[in-house]
């Protein structure tokens, strides 16, 4: 669907800043799950959960479903509230009058397996998290900033948009919520998003994954390389990111069980570019929400300020 739809403006109808709450993972491979009846609005949104460094957002097509998928638009509530509450004239990114506004669309085909198809039926909810892992490695989504984190201990605003069965463009209610504290020093955790993005930050030139080691520039390389549905990708991604903020400094004590029980798994499977390892979504899911929890502060020390 086209994000570009995104042009009428919405009755604005801010929520409060939510309580903390963990974030969940959703695991690829997993269908949107029904919801006991039909939502009364078009399309409408509410807000799951927070981390540092994401937001979820849970999703719920209206009578007429979101066959096509839909999309989601956000931007810092600052932003917002200097436009006059209103949202940009375009979904352009970067966007002029907003430099925080981004957009990601979800997509209802997916030709490969391994994704979750987002084409919603009457009534049909789905949680999607908006923030650097979730959107970064998952092959039904399309988003320019899907490697950024969210800022944290920040008000966002978040709507969404859908194509209904009938193909009238339908639009939700703008929401407003909030993402975690940072913490500081030397023992917090930084996201995979943030160990792609600052290659010279890495405090070791090589790591090994199963029983492969890996020189700093094919790590770059595998970090760099979207899942695409390949749940060995996927975990991947999560245990570079966690060894590398452990050789940091960060306490692994929360996460030290997943990293032995990733490294099993993998074992001697070459990840790609480098290689040509594969493994089920479904096999890696647990291991990945560990291990993304971990990154991105849920549980563990803490997401760093930067």
């Amino acid at each position: 669907m086209n994000p570009a739809a995104f042009s009428a403006q919405p009755p604005h109808r801010p929520l409060p800043v939510p309580g903390v709450r963990s974030t969940p993972v959703p695991r690829p491979g997993q269908p949107p799950s029904p919801a006991p009846a039909p939502a009364v609005a078009p399309i409408a949104i509410s807000y799951e959960t927070s981390a540092a460094s994401n937001i979820a957002i849970n999703v719920t097509a209206g009578q007429t479903g979101a066959p096509a998928g839909f999309s989601i638009q956000w931007m810092t509530l600052a932003d917002y509230v200097a436009l006059g509450n209103q949202w940009p004239g375009t979904s352009e990114v970067p966007n002029a009058q907003a430099p925080s506004f981004c957009k990601a669309n979800f997509s209802g085909i997916v030709p490969s397996s391994g994704c979750i198809p987002y084409n919603l039926h009457p009534g049909q909810s789905v949680t999607v998290v908006i923030g650097d892992d979730s959107l970064y490695d998952n092959c039904a989504v399309s988003s320019p900033c899907s490697g950024a984190p969210l800022l944290c201990n920040t008000a966002y605003v978040f709507r969404a948009s859908a194509l209904d069965a009938t193909g009238q463009l339908r639009v939700s209610d703008t929401i407003t919520c909030a993402t975690l504290p940072c913490v500081g020093g030397s023992s917090c955790t930084y996201s995979q998003g943030y160990w792609r993005n600052h290659p010279n930050a890495w405090p070791v030139t090589s790591l090994t994954l199963g029983t492969v080691t890996y020189q700093a520039a094919e790590l770059m390389a595998i970090l760099d390389d979207p899942a695409r549905g390949n749940g060995l990708v996927i975990v991947v991604h999560q245990l570079i990111a966690a060894k590398l903020n452990i050789a940091n400094g960060a306490d692994p004590s929360a996460v030290q069980q997943a990293i032995t029980d990733a490294d099993n798994m993998i074992g001697a499977l070459v990840v790609p570019p480098i290689g040509n390892g594969y493994l089920p979504p479904g096999q890696t899911g647990n291991l990945t929400e560990t291990l993304t929890e971990y990154n991105e502060g849920t549980i563990g020390p803490g997401h760093c300020n930067d």
